[in-house]
């Protein structure tokens, strides 16, 4: 059973546990999005474990030479995690998952002026750019913290769909814990290979943030844009806990 509260802690408990640090360390990998930095180090798209292991090994790579600096620069970084992870990640598909009906396409039909129909998609936008800003400072910081684990990948499966895959990598921890994390994958016409959820040790993080912003737009009495808005500060607030 995992809490939101461990899920996405606050600045002050990202490293009150062991566990809480890989975790963090583990979905920083996956949700961190920028549209308009390019990365130093093109990562190949049409391999889905070669994409992952190399993006893997820029952002490690960037995180040891981090560690080194005596004086770190937070904003530089930031931007180089962000450079590697953004070619790699399906922003679009997974702000839209986590909105859930409130980005759907059916909801877009519905829509009768051009303005609402900007209005909605302006909202998505706004949103992974939210989702972002509050996790990068947080887990990004948990991240330089990631020192001797060591990371291994199972070998996909050997029947599979041409266009749909999960691959697992496995973090061995200097105490002899191993922590599974399954990535989904898909194969787009535009991009290539993105990653679309993931799942660390049996928790979905699509759907959990999923629950989240139900859970946030019905206490606000349906008010999508203020959940939005507000998200890291309504974020804090969640206690429930889910299996």
């Amino acid at each position: 059973m995992h809490s939101y509260k461990t899920l996405i802690p606050n600045h002050k408990t990202v490293a009150n546990s062991y566990k809480t640090l890989i975790q963090g360390a583990l979905i920083l990998l996956f949700l961190q999005f920028s549209t308009a930095m390019a990365a130093d180090a093109t990562v190949p798209k049409d391999d889905p474990l070669k994409m992952l292991q190399t993006a893997t090994d820029q952002v490690l790579q960037i995180v040891a030479e981090t560690q080194k600096q005596p004086v770190k620069d937070s904003q530089t970084y930031y931007a180089k995690v962000d450079a590697v992870l953004s070619q790699i990640v399906d922003l679009e598909y997974f702000a839209r998952g986590v909105m859930a009906t409130h980005a759907s396409a059916r909801r877009y039909k519905t829509l009768t002026t051009d303005e609402e129909r900007k209005a909605f998609r302006e909202r998505i936008t706004r949103f992974s750019q939210v989702l972002k800003d509050s996790l990068m400072s947080s887990y990004a910081d948990a991240l330089l913290q990631f020192s001797g684990e060591r990371i291994t990948w199972e070998p996909p499966p050997a029947t599979r769909d041409d266009s749909d895959l999960v691959l697992t990598q496995i973090v061995h921890a200097k105490n002899g814990k191993q922590y599974n994390v399954q990535y989904r994958l898909r194969k787009t016409e535009k991009s290539g290979w993105l990653v679309q959820n993931l799942v660390v040790e049996g928790l979905n993080l699509g759907e959990a943030y999923r629950n989240q912003f139900a859970d946030a737009v019905e206490k606000n009495k349906g008010n999508v844009d203020y959940v939005v808005e507000n998200w890291p500060k309504l974020m804090s607030r969640v206690t429930p806990e889910t299996k």
